[in-house]
This record gives C-alpha cells, structure tokens and sequence, in this order.
C-alpha cells in the first residue's frame, strides 16, 4: 500500500490520521528514556509513561506489574563469559608452574572449567531461565490493560503485546562493525585456546628446547586470548549508557491497536476481552514474558499477537523459532497473512531454513513464551541482522497500523477448535515474586 488508501484499509481515514499521529507523537516521547536496559531507572520511567499515556488515551484499567529477573540473562552473559574466559587463562598460565604431570593436569583443568563454564554461560545467553536462577535480580515492570464489553461474559481473549526495554549496546560506537569482529576473533581465540591446551598436555615444557617451548605455547594464547577476552567484555555492556536505543515504534503501535477496539468496543468479537501488554526485561531473557505468564494462569487460553522491533519497512511475520525449535500458531501466522494481502500490505515470512537465517532468531521472540506455554501465537516485526536499520515514513506506519487491526479482527474472527477449559488449565498461582499494582490515573 502506497500512502494511505482507504479503500483497502479496514481503518477509515479520521482514525487512521489519529493513529499515526499518536505513533509518531508518542514513539518521539518515549526518546527520553533511551538507557532503559532491564531494571534501570529509564525502564521504570518509560513503564510508568506507556501506563499513564495508555490510561489517558482509553481510560482502560491499566497497571504496572512488578517481577524479579535476572538483568545479566541473555546477552548481559557475554560480560560473565568474558570473565570466565579470562580465569580459565589464569589457570592455564598457572599450569607452567608444575612438572610435566602436575602442568598437564593443572592444563585439563582449566580446559574442563572453560568447557563447563563456558557451556553454562551460553546457554544463559541464549535465556536459558534454569541457569537464570543464580543470577543476581532486579525489579522490572510489565504494563498491563484490559478492556471488554462485558466481564461476565468473556470466553475468548487476544492478546496483543510489545516490549520496550532497550538491548544492551557496547563501548564502541559501531555496534555492527562489533558484532562482525565478534563474529571473528572469539570463536578463533577459543579455537587457539583449545588446542594449545590440547597440544600442550600431549608435548609437555619438560625435555629439550624448555624455553622455545614455553614461547610457543605463551605467546599465541596469551595474544588470542586477550583479544578473545576483549570481544566478549566489549560486546555487551550492562551499563545504561550503552543501551542500544528501541525507536518506541512497536510499542506505539501495539498501544495504538489496542486503543482502536479499546475505544471502539463494538469492534470486539462477541465475549472477547482485549488485553495489552508492554514487557520490561524481555531483552534479558524474556523476562516480561515469563512473568506475565506465571501470573496469569487465566489467560492460558488467550490468542496473542506479538509486534517485536521494528527497524525498517521490511515487515515479515515469524512462524517459529527455529533455533529453539518452537513453532508458532498456523492460525495466527495465516490471520496476519489475510490482513496484509486484504489490504495490499507487502510482509513476507521470515526464513529460518539457514544458519543465516536461524542467527535471526538467536536472542528469541516475544512469542517463545507463549508457544511453550501453547498459547495461539506469532510475532510481527522487521529486523533483520544482515541488513541496515533503516527510519520509517508515515505511510510505513499507516501500513503497519493497518495491518496489526486487520490481523487482530481476522484473528478474532477465528473460532477455537478446541479451546481450552478450565479444568484443562493447571492452576498456577501467581508467582510469589510478583506485584500487581492497580493504577487507575496518574
């Protein structure tokens, strides 16, 4: 769709001017907090805006909802891992000290401690919640807002959902030229580190030639390992002026959604509730997700419609994580489909049958909780990492706009097979580290 063109958008030209008037308004404010990493004071400042903004906008019941997380799980772990990295150097170097038994051995050991350690530590990385556990905590919030015609009779409920924490940036300016050292120099000085150690327990310091031999095997690892030790250290940083900036555009947009069936009820499907939620924390870990979900054991049954970062104008839905092997809903995916060809709005699916295209999904999606959870659900974003960011025009948004409405109306639209019951669901009781706060006016 080029420009706005009312004859294929399911939004009429009044709300669709408001709408992006308020997207573009509203991602602008939400520029004033650009450090909001998990946990920070940026993230608490930008939860309690989306609240209020979203209270003023629908005079919804909206509330901030309070969780523990651990901000170092995801990519804040490259920082651990660097440490880590450089210890099990400390020991290698250590290993000089003994005799040829005692070197070798001193050598296994810190080959073992990398081996172990470092598999633990990527898995944190990748959000592995488990090993999350003995990561220090702090206190995020959710945004949430419900809206229905009429509570007593809700049976279905749609879920639409963004996150507005920002990821963790590096020291270095040029966060891809970093990305693509990265890409380099860690997996070459693990390599390097790996096989000296190899190599120096199957040849030893004893013998001939003890001093060529302690060259050969000091001064390669001793430089590999200091730029490895870098590239993980300088990759990721957890302090807050580092963040990476998010553009606000995905939470503007999915309040926006929200709104528009907020303030018109009537657009709702018969017994549907609407629910919106912002995530905090969810750069680290899912966070937000997860803890949302732990909460509300009531909406185990609830479709959900994820809009993840929004970079450019290449719009593509995700059908499944593919590194996690984690598939999304069929329904979802097609309902968002319909939409954009309904309204002539280009969005692809975004492949993931490459090693390429799988780096798309290493850090997750919204959706991952959702899916495990077996909720109904698909993400819709446009970032892509083998490609540049690029500003978004007005007529970007509109089409954005339009087609999150379209797929929210085809998505209600659809009726559950088997929906679930509530002697299906197991009862969850809200997690013991939550704290749902009402907030009805600033």
């Amino acid at each position: 769709m080029t420009g706005f063109e009312e004859k294929h958008s399911v939004i009429n030209k009044e709300d669709m001017q408001s709408a992006t008037d308020f997207v573009e308004e509203f991602s602008h404010e939400l520029s004033k907090y650009p450090h909001r990493i998990t946990a920070s004071k940026d993230e608490t400042a930008c939860a309690r805006a989306i609240r209020n903004r979203l209270h003023d906008e629908t005079d919804a019941k909206t509330r901030l909802e309070a969780f523990s997380t651990p901000p170092l799980l995801g990519r804040g772990s490259f920082l651990l891992l660097g440490i880590w990295y450089a210890l099990c150097y400390v020991v290698y170097f250590v290993s000089f000290a003994g005799g040829r038994v005692a070197g070798a051995l001193v050598t296994l050991l810190s080959l073992v401690m990398f081996l172990s350690g470092g598999s633990v530590l990527m898995l944190m990385y990748l959000g592995d919640r488990k090993f999350g556990k003995i990561l220090p905590k702090k206190v995020s919030y959710n945004v949430v807002s419900e809206s229905c015609k009429d509570e007593k009779s809700v049976k279905n409920t749609l879920v639409i959902c963004d996150n507005h924490d920002a990821t963790l940036g590096s020291p270095i300016k040029d966060f891809n030229l970093v990305r693509k050292l990265f890409m380099i120099i860690a997996p070459l000085s693990v390599f390097i580190f790996v096989l000296f150690c190899i190599l120096k327990m199957a040849i030893g310091t004893q013998g001939d030639n003890v001093a060529a031999k302690i060259s050969a095997f000091t001064i390669l690892p001793f430089v590999s390992g200091s730029f490895g030790i870098a590239a993980f250290v300088l990759h990721f940083s957890p302090m807050e002026r580092f963040a990476r900036e998010n553009n606000g555009v995905a939470t503007a947009v999915a309040m926006a959604t929200y709104a528009y069936f907020a303030e018109q009820p009537e657009l709702l499907a018969d017994n549907t509730k609407i629910v919106y939620v912002s995530f905090g924390a969810e750069n680290s870990g899912h966070g937000g997700s997860n803890a949302f979900l732990e909460s509300h054991p009531e909406f185990a049954s609830a479709k959900v419609l994820a809009i993840g970062d929004v970079l450019s104008d290449n719009f593509q839905v995700v059908e499944c994580d593919a590194l996690r092997n984690i598939d999304f809903s069929i329904d979802v995916v097609s309902a968002v489909h319909a939409s954009a060809i309904e309204q002539g709005i280009t969005v692809s699916t975004m492949p993931h049958d490459t090693l390429l295209h799988k780096f798309n999904s290493l850090h997750g999606f919204i959706s991952d909780a959702f899916a495990k959870n077996g909720n109904p659900t698909a993400t819709i974003l446009a970032k892509d990492y083998s490609k540049c960011d690029k500003s978004l025009s007005k007529s970007d948004l509109e089409n954005l706009f339009s087609l999150c409405v379209g797929a929210a109306m085809k998505i209600m639209a659809k009726e559950d097979v088997t929906p679930k019951t509530v002697d299906s669901v197991i009862a969850t009781a809200p997690s013991s580290e939550m704290k749902i706060v009402d907030v009805e006016s600033k």
